[in-house]
């Protein structure tokens, strides 16, 4: 069984095509649920029949859909979360599924590898719709969908938060490898598969003005935003998460 968040904000116009997108999955999802943060401007959002609203008052960022997610069905077997600027192919849960079968993980949509600090500057390796692959990649992070067993978000919510109003992502990929050894990946991305793929419109919705990396909703700038980002990065290190890099220097000792 799976149970597919969604998430509304300032794109409304949007949801219709994410739910029939799922519903077009070769292996749909048994529940959808919509959580709308709180916006700015007013948001008139007519719901596709059949899946669950739940609305909020309150604009709780990055982390209030995974609250939601603990409400799912026990046993409901895995959860789905999706950003709001992304349309998977046909197949993506399938790939998920699958991938998931070959190497239990937690599988986002697209992710980075972190680089040593005398690298710091350079660009970091990506993968999934980013920087498409043919295998199963490992990164130490990733987002605009995640895809894992409903019964690992206890060591999300189990690891307290450094930040609510940025990095769920970057928690999600430690808090599940420091409390319970599951590493983050993305699932094959092959070219010329599309169907396959976590996204098919690239960045046609994610960098329009309303996205939360240009304009975030916290007041501050889109350079303190990352820089945040990279702040948290290190005190996950700090609290016990471990990179790719640390781990593979480690095997080599």
């Amino acid at each position: 069984m799976i149970t597919a968040i969604l998430n509304v904000y300032r794109r409304p116009e949007l949801l219709a095509k994410q739910v029939a997108c799922l519903r077009n999955q070769t292996y749909p999802p048994d529940h959808i649920w919509i959580w709308q943060n709180k916006a700015p401007e007013r948001i008139d959002l007519k719901i596709p029949k059949g899946c669950v609203h739940v609305q909020s008052s309150h604009n709780f960022l990055y982390h209030g859909r995974f609250a939601l997610a603990l409400l799912t069905p026990p046993r409901s077997g895995y959860i789905a979360v999706f950003d709001d600027d992304i349309m998977p192919g046909p197949r993506w849960l399938e790939n998920c599924l699958t991938s998931m079968m070959e190497k239990p993980g937690l599988y986002v949509a697209t992710g980075n590898r972190l680089l040593p600090a005398e690298y710091e500057g350079q660009k970091r390796p990506w993968f999934g719709w980013r920087d498409p692959s043919d295998v199963i990649e490992e990164v130490d992070y990733g987002g605009h969908c995640w895809f894992l067993k409903s019964d690992w978000l206890r060591f999300f919510w189990g690891e307290t938060p450094i930040s609510l109003e940025n990095a769920e992502d970057i928690q999600l990929s430690f808090a599940l490898q420091k409390n319970a050894g599951i590493h983050t990946y993305t699932p094959p991305h092959p070219e010329g598969y599309p169907d396959l793929w976590s996204n098919t419109v690239g960045w046609k919705y994610g960098k329009t003005k309303v996205a939360s990396h240009k304009n975030p909703p916290t007041g501050i700038t889109k350079r303190d935003w990352f820089r945040q980002r990279r702040q948290i990065e290190q005190e996950c290190i700090k609290r016990g998460w471990k990179p790719m890099y640390m781990r593979v220097k480690e095997e080599g000792e």
